[in-house]
């Protein structure tokens, strides 16, 4: 039921603020390139810009400095990372979408490489960080 919930209602409901922030800094990222697509490599310098979030938190205790990461390699377009991030949420048992589940869209779409860590070792970190 929460699952079904969830994929009807409009992605701007389910958005936590700081989600919210991440997807609009993102969109500055692709504006400041000069390109009109923005993908997962404006998300993932979004995240490191925002510098907080149950996203950045579960970064920062697997080992992986944002800062400090090679350019990103995830060109799949944000359209398809929010909806992976939303099918995340839904499978956690969330009602809403923040940068943990964006982060999880990120790492299904090839940011694993670039940042070392795996989709699997991410949800059971952002778990941990999310309930203590």
């Amino acid at each position: 039921m929460l699952k079904r919930t969830i994929r009807r209602q409009p992605l701007e409901r389910l958005l936590t603020t700081r989600a919210q922030r991440a997807l609009d800094l993102a969109g500055q990222e692709a504006r400041a390139q000069g390109v009109d697509r923005v993908t997962g490599d404006h998300l993932l310098a979004a995240l490191a810009r925002l510098g907080e979030g149950v996203a950045v938190t579960t970064l920062g205790s697997l080992g992986v400095d944002l800062a400090r990461t090679p350019s990103p390699a995830v060109h799949a377009e944000l359209g398809r990372l929010t909806e992976l991030a939303r099918q995340e949420a839904a499978g956690l048992g969330h009602r809403y979408v923040g940068t943990e589940h964006l982060l999880l869209g990120l790492l299904h779409e090839g940011g694993t490489a670039t940042l070392g860590i795996g989709l699997h070792q991410a949800r059971e970190q952002i778990v941990k960080v999310l309930h203590g």
